[in-house]
Protein backbone atom coordinates (compact mmCIF):
# COMPACT_ATOMS: atom_id res chain seq x y z
CA UNK A 1 0.00 0.00 0.00
CA UNK A 2 1.59 3.05 -1.51
CA UNK A 3 1.70 6.27 1.23
CA UNK A 4 -1.41 8.12 -0.80
CA UNK A 5 -3.57 5.28 -0.71
CA UNK A 6 -2.78 4.72 2.99
CA UNK A 7 -3.79 8.13 3.60
CA UNK A 8 -7.33 7.48 1.34
CA UNK A 9 -7.76 4.16 3.47
CA UNK A 10 -9.89 5.48 6.38
CA UNK A 11 -9.37 2.23 8.17
CA UNK A 12 -5.48 2.38 8.57
CA UNK A 13 -4.65 3.61 12.20
CA UNK A 14 -1.51 4.23 13.88
CA UNK A 15 -0.55 1.27 15.78
CA UNK A 16 -1.25 2.11 19.36
CA UNK A 17 2.45 1.66 20.94
CA UNK A 18 3.83 4.58 18.87
CA UNK A 19 3.61 7.94 20.61
CA UNK A 20 3.71 11.09 19.08
CA UNK A 21 6.98 13.47 19.49
CA UNK A 22 4.17 16.11 20.99
CA UNK A 23 3.44 13.53 23.96
CA UNK A 24 7.24 12.72 24.09
CA UNK A 25 8.68 16.08 24.75
CA UNK A 26 4.97 16.82 27.24
CA UNK A 27 5.92 13.79 29.17
CA UNK A 28 10.04 14.42 29.65
CA UNK A 29 9.13 17.71 30.46
CA UNK A 30 7.19 16.87 33.27
CA UNK A 31 9.79 14.63 34.21
CA UNK A 32 12.36 17.82 34.38
CA UNK A 33 9.44 20.06 36.24
CA UNK A 34 9.01 17.10 38.75
CA UNK A 35 13.02 16.38 39.19
CA UNK A 36 13.83 20.95 39.79
CA UNK A 37 10.85 20.51 42.61
CA UNK A 38 12.18 17.76 44.59
CA UNK A 39 15.77 19.21 44.13
CA UNK A 40 14.25 22.91 45.89
CA UNK A 41 12.44 20.84 48.15
CA UNK A 42 15.04 19.11 49.31
CA UNK A 43 17.27 22.30 49.34
CA UNK A 44 14.39 23.91 51.69
CA UNK A 45 14.40 21.43 54.15
CA UNK A 46 18.56 20.95 53.86
CA UNK A 47 18.10 21.40 57.57
CA UNK A 48 16.76 17.48 58.47
CA UNK A 49 18.80 15.50 55.62
CA UNK A 50 21.79 14.93 57.83
CA UNK A 51 19.83 12.98 60.43
CA UNK A 52 18.37 10.60 57.46
CA UNK A 53 21.91 10.39 56.15
CA UNK A 54 23.01 9.32 59.04
CA UNK A 55 20.44 6.94 60.04
CA UNK A 56 20.63 5.80 56.54
CA UNK A 57 24.70 5.35 57.03
CA UNK A 58 23.84 3.17 60.04
CA UNK A 59 21.47 0.63 58.43
CA UNK A 60 23.28 0.22 55.14
CA UNK A 61 26.64 -0.21 57.55
CA UNK A 62 24.47 -3.17 59.74
CA UNK A 63 22.63 -4.79 56.21
CA UNK A 64 24.82 -7.35 55.42
CA UNK A 65 24.50 -8.97 58.98
CA UNK A 66 20.40 -8.61 58.59
CA UNK A 67 20.77 -10.61 55.44
CA UNK A 68 22.90 -13.22 57.32
CA UNK A 69 20.31 -13.46 59.78
CA UNK A 70 17.79 -13.89 57.12
CA UNK A 71 19.80 -16.53 55.14
CA UNK A 72 20.03 -18.43 57.97
CA UNK A 73 16.01 -18.26 58.53
CA UNK A 74 15.30 -15.71 60.46
CA UNK A 75 12.81 -13.66 59.61
CA UNK A 76 13.23 -9.93 59.11
CA UNK A 77 11.70 -8.49 61.97
CA UNK A 78 13.89 -10.74 64.16
CA UNK A 79 16.46 -10.13 62.75
CA UNK A 80 16.03 -6.52 63.28
CA UNK A 81 15.18 -7.00 66.74
CA UNK A 82 18.54 -8.47 67.47
CA UNK A 83 21.16 -6.24 65.42
CA UNK A 84 19.07 -3.15 67.24
CA UNK A 85 19.74 -5.01 70.15
CA UNK A 86 23.54 -4.84 69.43
CA UNK A 87 22.76 -1.24 68.10
CA UNK A 88 21.75 0.21 71.19
CA UNK A 89 24.28 -1.57 73.73
CA UNK A 90 26.74 0.08 71.68
CA UNK A 91 24.86 3.16 72.10
CA UNK A 92 24.88 2.75 75.59
CA UNK A 93 28.62 2.49 75.93
CA UNK A 94 29.64 5.48 73.56
CA UNK A 95 27.20 7.27 75.69
CA UNK A 96 29.20 6.74 78.59
CA UNK A 97 31.90 7.52 77.70
CA UNK A 98 30.87 10.70 75.70
CA UNK A 99 29.29 11.94 79.12
CA UNK A 100 32.71 11.34 81.18
CA UNK A 101 33.89 13.71 77.81
CA UNK A 102 31.72 16.25 77.90
CA UNK A 103 32.50 16.78 81.91
CA UNK A 104 36.40 17.11 80.96
CA UNK A 105 35.51 19.74 78.21
CA UNK A 106 33.82 21.57 80.49
CA UNK A 107 36.44 21.67 83.05
CA UNK A 108 38.87 22.60 80.17
CA UNK A 109 36.50 25.76 79.08
CA UNK A 110 36.18 27.38 82.52
CA UNK A 111 37.61 30.96 82.23
CA UNK A 112 39.83 29.85 85.05
CA UNK A 113 41.37 26.95 83.36
CA UNK A 114 41.42 28.69 80.09
CA UNK A 115 43.19 31.40 81.29
CA UNK A 116 45.86 29.50 82.78
CA UNK A 117 46.62 27.26 79.62
CA UNK A 118 46.84 30.42 77.90
CA UNK A 119 49.29 31.87 80.55
CA UNK A 120 51.30 28.71 79.81
CA UNK A 121 51.22 28.86 75.56
CA UNK A 122 51.73 32.97 76.54
CA UNK A 123 54.96 31.87 78.33
CA UNK A 124 56.33 29.29 75.64
CA UNK A 125 55.85 31.56 73.06
CA UNK A 126 58.15 34.85 75.13
CA UNK A 127 60.83 31.84 76.06
CA UNK A 128 60.61 30.96 71.84
CA UNK A 129 60.23 34.98 71.49
CA UNK A 130 63.73 35.42 73.52
CA UNK A 131 65.31 32.85 71.11
CA UNK A 132 64.60 34.60 68.50
CA UNK A 133 66.10 37.38 69.42
CA UNK A 134 69.48 35.54 69.17
CA UNK A 135 69.18 34.06 65.67
CA UNK A 136 70.96 36.32 62.87
CA UNK A 137 68.46 37.90 60.95
CA UNK A 138 67.53 42.12 60.09
CA UNK A 139 66.35 44.03 62.34
CA UNK A 140 63.47 44.90 60.47
CA UNK A 141 62.58 41.44 60.32
CA UNK A 142 63.09 40.79 63.91
CA UNK A 143 60.98 43.81 65.13
CA UNK A 144 58.08 42.86 62.98
CA UNK A 145 57.96 39.19 63.92
CA UNK A 146 57.90 40.88 67.83
CA UNK A 147 54.90 43.69 67.00
CA UNK A 148 53.02 40.28 65.35
CA UNK A 149 53.97 38.27 68.27
CA UNK A 150 52.83 40.69 70.97
CA UNK A 151 49.77 41.99 69.50
CA UNK A 152 48.32 38.70 68.87
CA UNK A 153 49.16 38.03 72.64
CA UNK A 154 47.48 40.84 73.96
CA UNK A 155 44.35 40.20 71.07
CA UNK A 156 44.13 36.19 72.33
CA UNK A 157 44.44 37.05 76.27
CA UNK A 158 41.73 39.66 75.95
CA UNK A 159 38.90 37.52 73.89
CA UNK A 160 39.76 34.39 76.14
CA UNK A 161 37.23 34.41 78.61
CA UNK A 162 34.72 35.14 76.36
CA UNK A 163 34.91 32.83 74.00
CA UNK A 164 35.40 30.25 77.14
CA UNK A 165 31.84 30.93 78.58
CA UNK A 166 30.77 31.16 74.87
CA UNK A 167 31.85 27.60 74.30
CA UNK A 168 30.92 26.44 77.84
CA UNK A 169 27.79 27.21 76.96
CA UNK A 170 27.26 26.33 73.88
CA UNK A 171 28.83 22.65 75.19
CA UNK A 172 25.49 22.52 77.85
CA UNK A 173 23.21 23.67 75.56
CA UNK A 174 24.42 21.29 72.49
CA UNK A 175 23.99 18.34 74.95
CA UNK A 176 19.93 18.21 74.48
CA UNK A 177 20.28 18.92 70.80
CA UNK A 178 22.56 16.01 70.55
CA UNK A 179 20.37 13.80 72.39
CA UNK A 180 17.30 14.65 70.32
CA UNK A 181 19.63 13.96 67.32
CA UNK A 182 20.46 10.87 68.63
CA UNK A 183 17.06 9.35 69.31
CA UNK A 184 15.66 10.71 65.75
CA UNK A 185 18.71 9.07 64.07
CA UNK A 186 17.71 5.82 66.04
CA UNK A 187 14.07 5.97 65.19
CA UNK A 188 15.35 6.36 61.28
CA UNK A 189 17.85 4.03 61.36
CA UNK A 190 15.13 1.04 62.57
CA UNK A 191 12.00 2.02 60.38
CA UNK A 192 14.73 2.06 57.27
CA UNK A 193 16.24 -1.59 58.66
CA UNK A 194 12.83 -2.94 58.99
CA UNK A 195 11.73 -1.35 54.90
CA UNK A 196 14.76 -2.17 53.02
CA UNK A 197 13.22 -4.89 51.23
CA UNK A 198 10.04 -2.80 50.58
CA UNK A 199 12.44 0.71 49.36
CA UNK A 200 14.39 -1.41 47.11
CA UNK A 201 12.06 -3.01 45.19
CA UNK A 202 9.97 0.23 45.25
CA UNK A 203 12.70 1.60 43.81
CA UNK A 204 13.49 -0.93 40.95
CA UNK A 205 9.96 -0.47 40.07
CA UNK A 206 10.79 3.13 38.99
CA UNK A 207 12.80 1.51 36.59
CA UNK A 208 11.98 0.32 32.78
CA UNK A 209 11.66 -3.38 32.97
CA UNK A 210 14.31 -3.27 29.82
CA UNK A 211 17.23 -1.98 32.31
CA UNK A 212 16.44 -3.69 35.63
CA UNK A 213 18.71 -6.91 35.64
CA UNK A 214 21.30 -3.79 34.71
CA UNK A 215 20.66 -1.62 37.11
CA UNK A 216 20.34 -4.91 39.67
CA UNK A 217 23.84 -5.70 39.05
CA UNK A 218 25.39 -2.54 39.36
CA UNK A 219 23.96 -1.33 42.16
CA UNK A 220 25.10 -4.80 43.97
CA UNK A 221 28.33 -4.26 43.00
CA UNK A 222 28.20 -0.37 44.24
CA UNK A 223 26.96 -1.80 47.40
CA UNK A 224 29.07 -4.18 48.02
CA UNK A 225 32.11 -1.41 47.80
CA UNK A 226 30.34 1.12 49.66
CA UNK A 227 29.05 -1.50 52.39
CA UNK A 228 33.05 -2.52 52.95
CA UNK A 229 34.02 0.88 52.28
CA UNK A 230 31.86 2.28 55.49
CA UNK A 231 32.29 -0.39 57.77
CA UNK A 232 36.10 -0.73 57.11
CA UNK A 233 36.32 3.19 58.45
CA UNK A 234 34.19 2.67 61.53
CA UNK A 235 36.34 0.05 62.57
CA UNK A 236 39.38 1.78 61.66
CA UNK A 237 38.11 5.05 63.08
CA UNK A 238 36.86 3.48 66.06
CA UNK A 239 39.84 1.44 66.27
CA UNK A 240 42.51 4.29 66.45
CA UNK A 241 39.97 6.15 68.65
CA UNK A 242 40.43 3.27 71.38
CA UNK A 243 44.22 3.24 70.98
CA UNK A 244 44.53 6.98 71.60
CA UNK A 245 42.16 7.18 74.64
CA UNK A 246 43.71 3.83 76.10
CA UNK A 247 47.82 5.78 75.45
CA UNK A 248 45.95 9.18 76.95
CA UNK A 249 44.79 7.67 79.80
CA UNK A 250 47.94 5.72 81.04
CA UNK A 251 49.91 9.41 80.43
CA UNK A 252 46.79 11.11 82.12
CA UNK A 253 47.74 8.38 85.38
CA UNK A 254 51.73 8.63 85.01
CA UNK A 255 52.58 12.63 83.64
CA UNK A 256 49.12 13.89 84.88
CA UNK A 257 48.21 14.60 81.23
CA UNK A 258 44.46 15.86 81.67
CA UNK A 259 41.75 15.57 79.05
CA UNK A 260 42.35 11.97 77.37
CA UNK A 261 38.36 10.88 77.13
CA UNK A 262 38.30 14.56 74.97
CA UNK A 263 41.10 13.68 72.77
CA UNK A 264 40.25 10.26 72.28
CA UNK A 265 37.16 11.06 71.01
CA UNK A 266 38.34 13.82 68.50
CA UNK A 267 40.30 11.18 67.38
CA UNK A 268 37.71 8.53 66.63
CA UNK A 269 35.49 11.21 65.05
CA UNK A 270 38.32 13.38 62.92
CA UNK A 271 40.66 10.48 61.70
CA UNK A 272 37.98 9.81 58.45
CA UNK A 273 39.70 13.17 57.35
CA UNK A 274 42.56 12.17 54.91
CA UNK A 275 46.06 13.78 56.67
CA UNK A 276 43.84 16.37 57.71
CA UNK A 277 42.32 14.47 60.87
CA UNK A 278 46.01 12.60 61.62
CA UNK A 279 47.47 15.96 61.85
CA UNK A 280 44.77 17.93 64.23
CA UNK A 281 44.75 14.63 66.34
CA UNK A 282 48.95 14.83 66.19
CA UNK A 283 49.21 18.77 67.48
CA UNK A 284 45.78 18.67 69.43
CA UNK A 285 47.56 15.52 71.78
CA UNK A 286 50.51 17.10 71.40
CA UNK A 287 50.08 20.87 72.64
CA UNK A 288 47.53 19.60 75.77
CA UNK A 289 49.99 16.86 77.10
CA UNK A 290 52.97 19.96 76.85
CA UNK A 291 50.71 22.03 78.61
CA UNK A 292 48.96 20.09 81.37
CA UNK A 293 51.38 17.37 82.01
CA UNK A 294 53.48 17.51 85.45
CA UNK A 295 56.21 20.15 86.01
CA UNK A 296 59.48 18.63 84.26
CA UNK A 297 57.66 15.79 82.97
CA UNK A 298 55.56 18.10 79.81
CA UNK A 299 58.04 17.69 77.35
CA UNK A 300 58.76 13.95 77.95
CA UNK A 301 54.69 13.54 78.22
CA UNK A 302 54.21 15.47 74.58
CA UNK A 303 56.67 13.43 72.90
CA UNK A 304 55.05 9.55 74.09
CA UNK A 305 51.77 11.19 73.06
CA UNK A 306 53.11 12.63 69.21
CA UNK A 307 54.76 9.10 69.36
CA UNK A 308 51.86 6.87 70.25
CA UNK A 309 49.51 9.00 67.51
CA UNK A 310 52.15 8.51 64.77
CA UNK A 311 52.68 4.94 65.57
CA UNK A 312 48.72 3.88 65.63
CA UNK A 313 48.54 5.90 62.46
CA UNK A 314 51.12 3.23 60.91
CA UNK A 315 49.50 0.20 62.42
CA UNK A 316 46.17 1.40 61.78
CA UNK A 317 46.87 2.09 58.01
CA UNK A 318 49.29 -0.58 57.07
CA UNK A 319 47.72 -3.57 59.73
CA UNK A 320 44.15 -3.00 60.37
CA UNK A 321 43.02 -1.02 57.21
CA UNK A 322 43.94 -3.99 54.32
CA UNK A 323 42.46 -6.42 56.58
CA UNK A 324 39.14 -4.22 56.97
CA UNK A 325 38.72 -2.58 54.08
CA UNK A 326 39.78 -5.89 51.69
CA UNK A 327 40.69 -4.96 48.74
CA UNK A 328 39.54 -1.20 49.23
CA UNK A 329 37.94 0.71 46.40
CA UNK A 330 40.17 -0.52 43.27
CA UNK A 331 41.17 3.01 42.72
CA UNK A 332 44.34 3.65 42.07
CA UNK A 333 46.88 5.61 43.74
CA UNK A 334 46.82 8.76 41.49
CA UNK A 335 43.23 8.84 41.30
CA UNK A 336 42.71 8.60 44.86
CA UNK A 337 44.89 12.26 44.90
CA UNK A 338 42.60 13.11 42.44
CA UNK A 339 39.26 12.51 44.55
CA UNK A 340 40.87 13.83 47.68
CA UNK A 341 41.65 16.96 45.44
CA UNK A 342 37.64 17.17 43.66
CA UNK A 343 36.46 16.54 47.11
CA UNK A 344 38.22 19.19 49.23
CA UNK A 345 37.54 21.68 46.17
CA UNK A 346 34.08 20.99 46.44
CA UNK A 347 33.08 19.99 49.93
CA UNK A 348 35.99 21.18 51.98
CA UNK A 349 37.59 18.67 54.13
CA UNK A 350 34.20 16.99 54.50
CA UNK A 351 34.05 16.36 51.08
CA UNK A 352 37.22 14.49 50.71
CA UNK A 353 35.36 11.47 53.13
CA UNK A 354 32.65 11.20 50.44
CA UNK A 355 34.93 12.11 47.12
CA UNK A 356 36.73 8.46 47.59
CA UNK A 357 33.57 6.28 47.86
CA UNK A 358 32.08 8.15 44.82
CA UNK A 359 34.88 7.95 42.34
CA UNK A 360 35.24 4.09 43.43
CA UNK A 361 31.30 4.09 42.44
CA UNK A 362 31.77 5.50 39.04
CA UNK A 363 34.54 3.47 38.24
CA UNK A 364 32.18 0.55 38.99
CA UNK A 365 29.44 2.64 36.31
CA UNK A 366 31.93 3.11 33.29
CA UNK A 367 33.57 -0.72 33.57
CA UNK A 368 30.33 -2.70 33.05
CA UNK A 369 29.39 -0.10 30.99
CA UNK A 370 33.37 -0.78 29.10
CA UNK A 371 34.68 -4.20 30.18
CA UNK A 372 37.34 -3.58 27.83
CA UNK A 373 38.93 -0.62 30.57
CA UNK A 374 39.30 -4.03 32.90
CA UNK A 375 40.80 -6.28 30.10
CA UNK A 376 44.47 -7.27 30.48
CA UNK A 377 46.72 -6.26 27.88
CA UNK A 378 48.24 -9.15 26.36
CA UNK A 379 52.13 -9.08 26.18
CA UNK A 380 52.62 -12.02 23.90
CA UNK A 381 50.35 -10.33 20.88
CA UNK A 382 50.83 -10.79 17.55
CA UNK A 383 53.18 -8.58 15.50
CA UNK A 384 51.21 -6.45 13.40
CA UNK A 385 51.30 -6.58 9.51
CA UNK A 386 50.66 -3.81 7.24
CA UNK A 387 49.86 -4.81 3.75
CA UNK A 388 51.06 -1.27 2.28
CA UNK A 389 54.55 -1.13 2.95
CA UNK A 390 54.26 2.52 2.32
CA UNK A 391 52.51 3.19 5.85
CA UNK A 392 54.08 2.00 8.97
CA UNK A 393 52.30 -0.84 11.16
CA UNK A 394 50.35 -0.42 13.68
CA UNK A 395 52.04 0.55 16.98
CA UNK A 396 52.63 -1.93 19.32
CA UNK A 397 50.34 -0.66 21.85
CA UNK A 398 48.03 -0.35 19.59
CA UNK A 399 47.89 -3.80 18.68
CA UNK A 400 47.50 -4.76 22.27
CA UNK A 401 44.58 -2.25 22.97
CA UNK A 402 43.08 -4.54 20.27
CA UNK A 403 43.89 -7.99 21.21
CA UNK A 404 42.01 -6.49 24.81
CA UNK A 405 38.79 -4.99 23.10
CA UNK A 406 38.77 -7.94 21.03
CA UNK A 407 39.07 -10.88 24.40
CA UNK A 408 37.22 -8.58 26.60
CA UNK A 409 33.80 -10.10 27.98
CA UNK A 410 30.69 -8.51 26.21
CA UNK A 411 29.17 -5.91 28.53
CA UNK A 412 25.20 -7.13 29.87
CA UNK A 413 23.70 -4.01 29.25
CA UNK A 414 24.94 -4.95 25.26
CA UNK A 415 23.24 -8.88 25.69
CA UNK A 416 19.49 -9.29 24.79
CA UNK A 417 16.97 -7.47 27.24
CA UNK A 418 14.55 -10.16 26.70
CA UNK A 419 16.49 -12.37 29.44
CA UNK A 420 15.91 -9.78 32.16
Amino acid sequence: MSYRERNRDTSYTRPMNVKSLDAIVLRYTGFGILFIGIVVMLYLVRGVLPIFMVGGVIAYAFEPLLQRLESRGRSRPKAVAFVFGIYILLLLILFSLLASAVQQGQTLVQPKNASQQFERITQLVQSNQSKLQKLPLLPAVREAINNTISNSTKTISARVPTFAQEIGLKLVTGTGGFLISVFLITLVSFGLMLEAHSIRGRSLMLIPPVYRRDVTRLSASINELLGRYVRGQLIVCGTFGALCTAAFEVLSRVYGMQYPLVLGAIAACIYILPYFGMAVVTISAGLTAYLTANPGQNVQCAAIAVGCCIGFNLFVDYGVAPRVLGRGVGLHPLMVIFALLCGFELGGPLGTVVAVPIFASLRVIFIYLFPQLAAPLPDDGPKAVSLDKSRPATSGIVERVARAEANAPESPILVNSDQA
